[in-house]
């Protein structure tokens, strides 16, 4: 008798193996993906976070340094005002009693305070305008001493020459006497006629601090936040005070409106960042959160009279680093507020920056990066496992293993194997199989194609993204008013060409020039009119250089060119050129010797014995200045 086997137990015990066989390489892919997934996200989630961090040092950084040149432009600022006053002092210019009272008045209260005409304007005898003086001596102090006379009218003097250069920066500028009184050049506010007349200067925390009880040093001090109430202001302050034979003479000082500090170096953006400015000691300097009207009269903020429990918790985590000095930008982590400090020293005061970043911020870019490496990689082995189970469903062992291995290929990456066919496929087979396996090499081509396509896209992209970063650059350095480009070109590539100079790549010169009368000219005629000076006169500059040179806006009405291997004597030519050019103009300014608006200069040639580009502008500088003080309208070589 012959035995027969029933045809459907077959089919059922090859559907169980095959079943068997494919979830054994699920299983095994899937734990794959899953190691090598998170990997990937660890590698990501960790990279991610240096460089955001390593980010935001730079960025402090750069802050740090651009910031610091408020700072030391104050002290320098403080000690021309020193030695110019020394000069007079030690002279033997006599101030009388009479000369004395031309400048002041006591009025009902008793307070000496200096006449209205020498904040309004008023010509003096040598045809100089002396204008935004005021000056205030309280009711409790004599003025009959001479010595005490002769310094406030010497003082004022001075602050009438050099004041008009300097509140462009700053607030203004003043002198403090151990008397309690004060001289200000702050053409903003008639200060010493509106203090009141019992005003107690010397006790208050910002003046006292300079007396020789408050500091033996002598040093130069920054002050704290404080509120001015007669001009009623925010404002801190810098004060150097002048002893001559261990006598206290005067504390000339700048002073810093709260509002311009904040808008040069206070930000805060929709993250949750934002800087703010703290004192090594722990009283605060500027955070955007304005002082509240019950602190006005603390004279500076220390952390024990504000309320902002994110500065102390941060003077908390960073007291602990001054003993370590912050010569280099330090990453602080501030766990209690999930936060990062990123804290640097501005050089000038004893102050340190701090910007604040959120954890978050930074976590949440590297968690969306890993994670976006994750879900790729997931994906495309979830592709390549669903195609290896579809074909495994219609082929048996031989063939199996066969797109197995091709697989595997791809899911390495190795696309050119299975599209060039270098491995043994069943492409032969007249059925299913060997369609599906042909379209399996297909695919491979494709991918390996696309990639190919991708990449030559991703460096098109890249190449016009950088195509407009440098466009973005550009527009940077120019100079919105005038067209020209700005400072922060001139900077750069006067470090260059300085750099080139010192390597014996040639010589080159600057030019450094202002406008005469431009203050006038802008009371006179508006600064519509004014702006369109500027820009009349940047064309012109423009006009007259050679191709190889380049003219800037150093700043307001100061204008700066860099003749590239251009000797003393070439950019005396350029002076001609360019004052030629500027009469040529006509531009009618009633209150200009000449009838016209004009211009001063300086040149200074490069020079082995500069060894920082600073001093060659500031030689050029004290060319501007001898051309303006001998009578404007020239350029000094």
């Amino acid at each position: 008798m012959q035995t027969t086997v029933r045809a459907e137990a077959i089919p059922e015990y090859r559907q169980s193996l095959i079943t068997n066989i494919l979830l054994r390489i699920f299983i095994i892919s899937i734990g794959i993906v899953l190691i090598l997934s998170s990997r990937a996200y660890l590698t990501t989630f960790n990279r991610e976070t240096r460089e955001s961090l390593a980010q935001l040092e730079r960025f402090v950084v750069e802050r740090v340094r651009t910031d610091s040149e408020l700072f030391q432009l104050a002290s320098d600022n403080i000690d021309v005002f020193k030695q110019e006053f020394l000069k007079l002092h030690q002279a033997s210019i006599q101030v009388d009693e009479t000369e004395f009272w031309n400048y002041y008045f006591t009025d009902d209260k008793g307070a000496t305070r200096m006449k209205r005409e020498y904040f309004d304007g008023i010509i003096t005898e040598d045809g100089s305008l002396v204008y935004g003086l005021s000056s205030f001596i309280g009711n409790n102090q004599s003025v009959e001493n001479p010595d005490f006379q002769r310094r406030l009218v010497l003082a004022a003097r001075i602050l009438s020459k050099l004041g008009p250069a300097w509140v462009n920066r700053f607030a203004n500028v003043h002198v403090a006497y151990p008397e309690n009184a004060i001289t200000l050049f702050y053409p903003a506010e008639p200060w010493g006629l509106i203090a009141r007349a019992d005003l107690p200067m010397n006790e208050l925390g910002v003046i006292r601090a300079v007396n020789e009880q408050e500091n033996p040093e002598r040093k130069a001090i920054w002050s704290g936040l404080y509120f001015d109430e007669t001009a009623e202001e925010w404002m801190l302050t810098y004060m150097d005070p002048l002893y001559v034979d261990d006598r206290h003479l005067i504390t000339p000082a700048h002073d810093i409106y709260l509002s311009d500090l904040m808008e040069r170096l206070i930000e805060r953006s929709d993250d949750g960042t934002y800087n703010f400015i703290i004192r090594k000691d722990g009283y605060l300097v500027a955070h955007p959160s304005q002082p509240t009207d019950d602190q006005r009269w603390v004279g500076q903020l220390s952390l024990e009279d504000i309320d902002i429990p994110s500065v102390t918790e941060a003077y908390r985590l960073i007291a602990p680093e001054l003993d370590k000095g912050f010569d280099t930008v330090r990453i602080i982590e501030n766990e209690s507020n999930n936060t990062y400090l990123a804290v640097g020293q501005l050089d000038g005061p004893d102050w340190l920056f701090v910007r604040v970043f959120p954890m978050g911020t930074i976590q949440k870019a590297a968690h969306n990066a890993a994670r976006k490496v994750f879900l790729e990689a997931s994906l495309t082995l979830c592709i390549i496992l669903l195609i290896v189970y579809s074909v495994m469903k219609n082929q048996a062992q031989r063939p199996l293993r066969q797109l197995t291995q091709a697989a595997e290929a791809i899911g390495r990456g190795d696309f050119d194997t299975v599209a060039d066919q270098a491995m043994d496929l069943p492409v032969a087979i007249p059925n299913e199989i060997g369609m599906l396996s042909t379209r399996f090499v297909e695919m491979a081509t494709s991918i390996r194609d696309s990639q190919a396509t991708l990449e030559r896209i991703v460096e098109e992209r890249t190449a016009e993204l950088e195509k407009a970063n440098t466009d973005l650059r550009e527009m940077s350095l120019l100079d919105g008013l005038t067209g020209i480009h700005n400072r922060r070109a001139f900077d750069s590539d006067l470090e260059q060409v300085f750099a080139d100079a010192n390597q014996g790549l040639g010589t080159f010169s600057i030019v450094m020039m202002d406008i005469d009368f431009f203050k006038n000219y802008n009371d006179t005629y508006g600064h519509a009119a004014g702006d369109e000076v500027l820009k009349r006169i940047a064309h012109a500059l423009k006009e007259h250089i050679r191709q190889e040179d380049r003219v800037f806006r150093f700043g307001g009405e100061e204008f700066v060119a860099i003749l590239n291997h251009g000797t003393a004597a070439e950019a005396q030519r350029f002076a001609s050129r360019i004052m030629t050019g500027i009469e040529k103009l006509a531009i009618m300014q009633s209150d200009n010797p000449t009838g016209h608006v004009t211009i001063s200069g300086g040149i200074e040639e490069f020079n082995r014995r500069y060894s920082h580009p600073e001093e060659l502008i500031k030689a050029a500088d004290d060319k501007l200045y001898h051309a303006k003080k001998t009578g404007r309208n020239r350029i000094v070589s």
